[in-house]
């Protein structure tokens, strides 16, 4: 599917296909055919549409050693998206979306996937500076891409910070498995981000960037969040793996509790269990004939078992 965008005044507005202000189209989820079309309309080569047809590309850029760009330029960035894992859990994982601009400065974005920030691209106001509407499209694509990172990142805080709240008292695998879905989710991110950051550091050292003042104040910007990025997921990896020995720690221990209870309960319950044995045999037993035998037998197991539990909690046993 292809959308047509155009710029009226400082707004992003959708036109129909022979529009003649088309300044952006939008590729998502496209059959062969239609790629093939594109490929042949703005003499593209087909790897600039294809290549994200694959979940797993990395971030590249091609065409960027042209001092003017005679012919399109591809960068091929990830962006994140919001999965359920198969124990239930949110996921982020990371897509790949092709970047694609032409010799007019015509832009093309292409996605096998919708990226989520994109209905913050299409609703916010183009800046009124010395570039060309199509590149300030280009420069909010990538912003609003690094913005959603860096979202996401504190989303996946806050569920840290939940689950620091709930490991004291944590005996069951569930926060083990949600655990698990923070980590992969930030070996995704970490992934992601820094092969953006070595793709649009490519970006913002060609010549056509280089020389145009305004490109380089939106580029320095969207490198500095992307950066930040970087170091958060890593930062945030390093905790949660911190996270995981300590949780692993507190459930070791918390069971050791619960056992070391449970076998001084057992003990404690042991007593009577012997006295009752004893005073079953049928043999000659002190107290046996007398009339206040029983009630002498059941208090003084009583004080026994009593004498057991302050003593295995003097102790700490209990």
């Amino acid at each position: 599917m292809i959308t047509y965008y155009a710029v009226s005044g400082d707004q992003i507005k959708s036109v129909a296909k022979g529009s003649s202000d088309i300044c952006w189209l939008h590729v998502e989820t496209p059959p062969k055919e239609e790629l093939k079309e594109l490929s042949k309309a703005f003499q593209l080569p087909m790897d600039y549409l294809t290549a994200v047809l694959d979940d797993v590309e990395n971030a590249r850029t091609e065409g960027l050693e042209q001092e003017v760009f005679k012919r399109p330029i591809l960068l091929v960035v990830e962006f994140p998206f919001v999965t359920t894992s198969p124990s239930g859990y949110l996921q982020y994982q990371s897509y790949p979306m092709s970047v694609i601009i032409t010799p007019d400065k015509r832009l093309i974005t292409v996605a096998n996937h919708r990226p989520p920030f994109f209905d913050k691209v299409v609703t916010s106001k183009i800046q009124q500076n010395d570039m060309s509407p199509r590149m300030n499209i280009a420069l909010l694509i990538l912003w609003e891409l690094v913005l959603s990172f860096n979202e996401h990142l504190e989303e996946i805080n806050h569920q840290v910070s939940l689950l620091e709240s709930h490991i004291q008292v944590a005996t069951e695998n569930k926060r083990l498995y949600q655990i698990m879905d923070i980590q992969k989710s930030l070996v995704f991110f970490e992934s992601s981000t820094a092969a953006n950051y070595g793709a649009l550091k490519k970006l913002a050292h060609t010549t056509e960037f280089a020389n145009h003042h305004a490109y380089q104040n939106h580029l320095h910007d969207i490198l500095v969040e992307t950066k930040q990025a970087v170091s958060t997921s890593r930062i945030y990896m390093r905790l949660v793996d911190q996270m995981t020995d300590t949780f692993s720690a507190i459930v070791s221990n918390n069971l050791n509790n619960i056992m070391k209870i449970l076998t001084s309960l057992t003990i404690v319950l042991t007593i009577p269990t012997i006295i009752g044995g004893l005073y079953g045999m049928n043999v000659k037993l002190p107290f046996a004939d007398q009339e206040w035998a029983f009630l002498l037998i059941i208090v003084g197991t009583i004080a026994i078992c009593l004498w057991a539990i302050r003593y295995l909690r003097k102790k700490n046993l209990l």
